[in-house]
């Protein structure tokens, strides 16, 4: 698997972790709050690696 395959499936995992949690508590109760950060995390990475996909696949100057 790729990394921006796994990264993927880390995000869903942790994507309906968090609405579980949410469900059961509330949006703002300290898990699901510690949840949506590693969400956020996860979801800045994967927006990392795509770049870096796009950067480094494309045959174009990144600075024109």
């Amino acid at each position: 698997m790729t990394t921006q395959q796994l990264l993927t499936l880390a995000i869903e995992a942790k994507r309906s972790e968090l609405y579980h949690q949410a469900d059961q508590s509330s949006f703002t109760s300290p898990r699901v709050l510690q949840l949506s950060h590693e969400l956020d995390i996860l979801l800045l990475e994967y927006s990392r690696t795509v770049q870096n996909y796009t950067i480094h696949g494309s045959n174009e100057p990144l600075l024109s």
